[in-house]
C-alpha cells in the first residue's frame, strides 16, 4: 500500500518568481517617488525664481521719476543692455559666485524710450543651472514718467 504524499509549502521556483515580481513592483514605486520629488523641487525653484524676479521689479518701482524737483533715478541705469549676472540664494542674498546655494542668476535691463515715453524694465531670473537645461522666468514692465 502506497501512502500519498501531501505537498506542503512552496517550491523554490515559486518563491523566486514571487520575489522577482515584488522587486519589480518596488522598483516602479521608487521610480514614481523620485519623479514626484524631482517635480516638487523644480516647482519650488520656479516659485523662488518668480519671487526673486518680482522683488527685483518692485525695487525699480520705488525709484523716483518726477519733474519738480527734477529727479530721475532710472535715467542713470537706462542703457538698454542686460546687467552683469548676479547669483542669488533662495532669500535673494548675493554671494557673488554661482554655487549650489546661489543657483538663481538675476539680470536686469532698463530702456528709456525717449521724451514723453515710458521706461521698459525687464527682469530675468535663470535657474536650474546645474541640470544643463536652464529655465528662465522673465518679467517685463512699463514705468511711466511723471512729468
Amino acid at each position: 500500500m502506497t501512502v500519498a504524499r501531501k505537498q506542503a509549502g512552496f517550491t523554490l521556483l515559486e518563491v523566486m518568481i514571487a520575489m522577482l515580481l515584488a522587486t519589480i513592483g518596488l522598483i516602479g514605486t521608487v521610480a514614481v517617488q523620485q519623479a514626484s520629488l524631482r517635480g516638487t523641487a523644480n516647482a519650488n525653484d520656479a516659485q523662488v525664481a518668480m519671487r526673486l524676479a518680482v522683488q527685483s521689479l518692485e525695487s525699480f518701482n520705488t525709484r523716483h521719476t518726477q519733474a519738480n524737483p527734477f529727479v530721475d533715478m532710472l535715467a542713470a541705469i537706462a542703457d538698454d543692455t542686460w546687467t552683469a549676472p548676479v547669483f542669488l540664494d533662495g532669500q535673494g542674498h548675493s554671494q557673488g559666485v554661482q554655487s549650489p546655494a546661489n543657483r538663481w542668476m538675476l539680470t536686469t535691463r532698463v530702456s528709456n524710450l525717449g521724451i514723453n515715453q515710458p521706461y521698459n524694465i525687464s527682469v530675468q531670473v535663470t535657474y536650474a543651472l546645474d541640470s544643463g537645461t536652464p529655465k528662465i522666468v522673465r518679467l517685463d514692465a512699463e514705468r511711466r514718467k511723471s512729468w
